[in-house]
């Protein structure tokens, strides 16, 4: 497949889009608390599409996953799958036509730095936002996208503690706890950087103050992780997906701490 433009490159891939700008509920926050427009990506998670974008995934994660969450979840409730074959398509386009597909991110986030600069808005790209691609090593040209837009400023949430070794200076990452990988998470922390951790709460409740003595901070206000604190959890309470059985499943699960763990502060 050979890009010649965004119009083409849709036509031929048979997508409507790669990214958008403030696709979700919570993207939308960053704009109206920090002025941030967030170009976000959305793919198929784990090997759904047949190939691993998930390398460091664990059963809870696959089957909690935001993937069937917002949009996403009313489509599966109306028995649609538009959001889910659009995500394969995309993903799949990424391992199989990778320049091509690179070429239409390019373009697309060219378009969007444009429009941030019409708002006299600030911008931001998360590109995992349902997966967990190795984007340093994702190249077009010889170069990662990083590279070749080193003034934006790119963040994301990870469960591969490697990338923390390499990371680009203009890409800042939060490392995901998973239920069993606290001792990857003290390195993290140790580092100046912050971790993710969901509890079992309803967005009612308020966050436990610290866990194990590390002060717990809200994820919920925006998904703009750039301006937090560091050496912190960034807590985040849990999300209902569209599986009603994996929802309960997952939610009492390690991957979820629950609100009588003895490690947890409250106020």
């Amino acid at each position: 497949m050979e890009f010649v433009n965004i119009t083409q490159a849709k036509k031929l891939a048979g997508i409507s889009y790669l990214g958008t700008i403030n696709q979700s509920a919570k993207l939308v926050k960053n704009f109206k608390v920090f002025n941030v427009l967030t170009y976000s990506l959305y793919l198929s998670p784990a090997h759904t599409s047949g190939y691993e974008v998930c390398p460091e995934s664990t059963p809870e994660c696959r089957m909690g996953c935001l993937n069937t969450s917002g949009l996403a979840k009313v489509e599966v409730f109306a028995g649609r799958t538009n959001i889910k074959d659009a995500r394969i398509t995309k993903t799949r386009l990424l391992i199989e036509h990778q320049d091509f597909f690179m070429n239409l991110l390019v373009a697309e986030i060219e378009s969007a730095i444009r429009k941030a600069a019409k708002m006299d808005a600030l911008f931001s790209i998360r590109l995992n936002c349902t997966s967990d691609v190795d984007w340093a090593n994702t190249l077009l040209n010889g170069k990662n996208i990083f590279e070749i837009f080193p003034d934006i400023q790119f963040y994301d949430y990870t469960k591969i503690f490697r990338k923390f070794a390499t990371k680009p200076e203009n890409y800042h990452l939060t490392y995901s706890f998973t239920g069993y990988n606290w001792v990857f998470c003290q390195k993290v922390l140790e580092m100046g950087n912050n971790i993710a951790m969901v509890f079992n709460l309803d967005k009612k409740d308020k966050l436990p103050l610290s866990y194990k003595g590390v002060e717990i901070i809200s994820g919920d206000l925006s998904d703009y992780r750039v301006n937090d604190a560091k050496g912190v959890i960034v807590g985040l309470v849990w999300k209902k997906i569209a599986n009603k059985k994996h929802n309960e499943l997952v939610r009492y699960s390690e991957f979820c701490v629950q609100p009588e763990n003895k490690d947890l502060k409250f106020a």
